[in-house]
């Protein structure tokens, strides 16, 4: 089952505006998960706006499942095949304040599995908080939190290879302040801190040890941009992005000059779409420097009982290819919710990036990646406080001409069913 990312509200008063993909936290102590879903519920407790009782709440979870192939740590080994049933049990814990001059949104989420017939455990953590604070119709602060500590590959943002189960830190973290000039002018100036780790341990096998020395690494941007509001459905943009790439071990250290502008229109009153573009300017510490282009469409869609949004990516990332300098990406992902009636909810996702690394010192190409992640469920509330609910998730991995890391194809699906109690 596809985890949301983050925690979206709608904005008030003053907006953080699409840049917020800047600003995090040095102040903030590793914060070790996040990443989730939880059911709806209720509980006791004081009253908030919107006809919910309380703000809290706490769902406890079991699941049985079949995954058709238990990728080991690395997807070429004779172990990647293997089959297993697994068993897993989580809790989520939520808390929304909403609609005050301080809002804040929490998602916690703990997940213990077991696979039966491959002799593996994996615990896992995740954490998304959101809090927002106006300090003047002119003038807000945003904080968007983001940690998490799992085992399983990442195919939604760019963290490592898709095809290497291994314990793994991440964290993503925008501080960002809002400002309105005048009615139709305002600056958003952000930062953001991002931090991926891989776990070194005795147990650590070869290749994961290798994967580590290849992702671990700390990003830190720091950007400004100017938004002009042309019309009440239509606002233009202009963003500066500096960014600064700091790796533990693998000599790919740079710093990165971002020039963008876009548009963010309201086509309907539930549809909108962000566009953002521009040439990056990439310098390596060791290795000369490129030029390359971004782009960024976001789509999302607001119904009564339905959602959708829909978010692509062309730029260059970092490679998940160990002798890779970059790699031109292309990442799209889409998540839609459906109501299909007072108790039955649906839900689907699908997450593609096809990847060219890039050789070192104008070498050309090092061979290129795709990775493909589907998932559906569907979730059925028995009564107020239980819930049933039954996911299907495919991924696949592919690789072609390249050489060394972490190379190899893989297909995978899991299948599994659950229940669980909110209180």
């Amino acid at each position: 089952m596809i985890l949301p990312c983050r925690i979206h509200q709608p904005r008030r008063l003053i907006d953080s505006v699409p840049l917020a993909w800047l600003f995090a936290t040095f102040l903030l102590a590793p914060i070790t998960e996040a990443m989730g879903q939880y059911a709806a519920g209720s509980s006791e407790g004081t009253s908030t706006s919107g006809g919910r009782t309380v703000p809290l709440e706490i769902t406890a979870g079991v699941d049985m499942g079949y995954d058709d192939h238990v990728i080991g740590s690395n997807a070429t080994t004779s172990s990647s095949g293997q089959s297993s049933f697994f068993a897993r049990e989580n809790i989520v814990l939520s808390y929304h304040r909403p609609m005050e001059r301080t809002e804040l949104h929490l998602l916690a989420v703990g997940r213990f599995d077991q696979f039966f017939d491959v002799g593996t455990d994996d615990k896992d953590g995740n954490v998304t908080l959101s809090l927002t604070h106006n300090f003047s119709t002119r003038l807000s602060f945003r904080a968007d939190v983001y940690a998490a500590y799992q085992t399983e590959p990442n195919f939604q943002s760019n963290i490592g290879p898709e095809n290497v189960r291994a314990p793994h830190f991440d964290t993503n973290d925008i501080f960002s302040v809002t400002y309105h000039w005048l009615p139709r002018v305002s600056t958003v100036t952000s930062y953001t801190f991002e931090r991926i780790k891989y776990e070194q341990s005795s147990s650590s096998t070869t290749t994961t040890a290798a994967v580590g020395a290849a992702q671990d690494r700390f990003q830190n941007t720091l950007a400004e941009s100017l938004h002009f509001s042309l019309t009440r459905r239509t606002s233009l943009t202009a963003e500066y992005r500096f960014e600064v790439i700091d790796y533990d071990t693998a000599p790919r250290d740079a710093t990165i000059h971002f020039a963008l502008a876009g548009l963010d229109h309201h086509l309907t009153e539930h549809l909108t779409i962000n566009v953002l573009g521009g040439p990056s300017f990439r310098f390596f510490k060791d290795d000369g420097s490129t030029i390359n282009p971004y782009a960024q469409v976001k789509l999302g869609y607001q119904g009564s009982n339905h959602s959708l949004t829909w978010v692509t990516r062309y730029g260059v990332e970092q490679p998940s290819q160990t002798l890779a300098a970059g790699a031109t990406t292309l990442r799209t992902g889409l998540n839609a919710t459906y109501r299909l009636t007072s108790r039955i909810n649906s839900s689907a996702g699908v997450y593609y990036n096809h990847s060219d690394n890039q050789g070192t010192s104008g070498t050309g190409s090092a061979g290129s990646q795709d990775a493909l992640q589907f998932t559906l469920g569907l979730t059925y509330t028995i009564k107020k406080r239980f819930a049933l609910h039954v996911d299907y998730e495919h991924s696949s991995q592919s690789s072609a001409g390249m050489q060394g890391g972490t190379q190899g194809g893989y297909s995978r699906n899991r299948y599994s069913a659950g229940l669980s109690y909110t209180y």
